[in-house]
């Protein structure tokens, strides 16, 4: 598998925050991305990093970045830690209101 990663070295944090940002600016407004189509931009042992991939998704759903779905809903990670999350979840950029 061809990636933009070197698959020998540990992306960091802010390496997978770029990764979904990247990803999720190529969309149309509203659509999202699986958290694994970022995992696998960083090589074959993708699985390994998906835990960090959602916890790093978690942060940016606490900087008010992106949302966290599930069946197409915002899901509440204050209300619902994301390691206990059962399914497929899905992220998107947060919607903005002007003020």
């Amino acid at each position: 598998m061809k990636t933009r990663w070197n698959e020998h070295e540990e992306p960091s944090n802010k390496d997978i925050r770029d990764e979904i940002l990247r990803f999720l600016l190529m969309m149309k407004p509203g659509e999202s991305i699986c958290p694994s189509d970022i995992g696998r931009t960083f090589g074959s042992k993708w699985r390994e990093l998906m835990i960090t991939v959602r916890e790093v998704a978690s942060d940016m759903v606490r900087d008010g970045v992106i949302e966290i779905t599930q069946n197409g809903e915002a899901v509440d990670i204050d209300e619902r830690k994301i390691e206990t999350l059962k399914g497929p979840i899905r992220l998107r950029l947060a919607k903005r209101t002007l003020t």
